[in-house]
């Protein structure tokens, strides 16, 4: 009978470790859904803001913030003799493109 008992209440004690290590679990479980979720918001975000900063108007205000300008003179490359001609652009220098702030 006491044998019973004992392995009663081992299987009870078993039992209640199980219990406690899968709520342990699920619980960390869920606080890692939670950050995975905050996690995928950010790369979103950073998706955006990259997909924002590749538009022309983007990259020219920013290289025209840096100084650079539009070279007045063009140059072509003739493949089969590898000569190079520079031109005059027909073009005005700095022709502004419309929303481009300066």
């Amino acid at each position: 009978m006491l044998a019973l008992l004992g392995l009663l209440g081992g299987g009870m004690v078993s039992l209640l470790v199980v219990n406690t290590t899968l709520a342990s679990n699920s619980i960390e479980i869920t606080n890692l859904k939670q950050a995975n979720a905050q996690q995928l918001g950010r790369v979103q975000e950073l998706r955006q803001e990259v997909a924002t900063g590749r538009s022309a108007a983007v990259i020219e205000q920013e290289a025209w913030r840096l100084g650079m300008r539009p070279d007045p003179r063009m140059a072509f490359l003739n493949l089969r003799t590898g000569a190079t001609v520079v031109e005059r652009s027909p073009y005005p220098i700095f022709q502004v493109m419309p929303g481009a702030k300066r």
